[in-house]
């Protein structure tokens, strides 16, 4: 009798747990198929990271340093296919790519030169146009609200391309010398992977996606060049490599609306 009010003890666990694990294993194809738009409007605040420059002759000054410059990235998802929690998206988001650098000379190399600006210097001359392929799983945590965390891979689509020039001038008011120039070979078709993570919670009006993203290039760089420092007052000439990684990372806020919302706001 114990042994089999055990037996039936257990036999209820597992089916309860089953019955709880079936219940919530459907939240992916219930956001999409029953409450909100497989369209997704997507804004990303991110930085550009991964950056490499070093003279050739081994000194440090003078040099360049690059920053981790803003990205605005917009766009939108198609959220094409769901799958139990699995969620399946592709799209085209816009990013910005402006990695910019600091040109490493103090005041006594420039002398007595005015009209030149050793910061915000842009080797690059583009924009990306991304997209992307992702998964998603959603876990459950209540009626509202879910944890979110995802992988996928971009084709990056560069303008511009080639090779760009950048230089820096100064000037006085009876002459003006070049101190600095850059050669940048740019590609034109990259591929990144992507992770991220995050929460999504539904309202009355859409579901709302904040997560944390990393997204990395992969196989080759974006940007590789050489510069060239030179005419300064009291330093001698250097010359010197850089790569641009362009990696990114930030916030992505994601709007999906309540399904049907183009319609009711044409009949408005």
């Amino acid at each position: 009798m114990i042994i089999n009010s055990n037996l039936k003890n257990v036999a209820s666990i597992l089916l309860a747990t089953f019955l709880f694990l079936n219940t919530y294993s459907q939240e992916a194809e219930k956001i999409y198929h029953e409450d909100y738009s497989k369209l997704s409007f997507v804004l990303q605040p991110s930085r550009i990271t991964g950056f490499y420059s070093a003279n050739t002759n081994g000194s440090s000054y003078p040099s360049i340093t690059f920053d981790d410059s803003g990205s605005l990235q917009f766009g939108i998802y198609f959220n094409f296919a769901q799958k139990n929690n699995f969620n399946f998206k592709t799209g085209i988001i816009a990013k910005e790519f402006n990695p910019l650098f600091t040109l490493n000379v103090n005041d006594e190399d420039i002398g007595y030169g005015t009209g030149y600006s050793l910061s915000g210097i842009n080797p690059t001359n583009a924009f990306i146009f991304s997209i992307p392929i992702k998964a998603e799983y959603f876990y459950k945590i209540n009626d509202k609200l879910n944890f979110v965390v995802g992988g996928g891979l971009n084709l990056n689509l560069f303008t511009g391309g080639g090779e760009t020039t950048s230089e820096v001038f100064v000037t006085s008011e009876t002459e003006g010398r070049k101190i600095f120039n850059a050669i940048t070979n740019q590609e034109q078709i990259t591929f990144s992977g992507e992770i991220s993570f995050g929460v999504n919670y539904k309202t009355k009006f859409a579901l709302i996606q904040l997560e944390a993203f990393y997204n990395r290039n992969l196989l080759q760089y974006p940007a590789t060049g050489r510069y060239f420092i030179y005419d300064l007052e009291n330093s001698a000439d250097v010359e010197g490599d850089f790569t641009i990684d362009g990696n990114f990372y930030g916030l992505s806020l994601n709007i999906s609306p309540k399904k049907g919302w183009l319609q009711k706001k044409s009949k408005k």
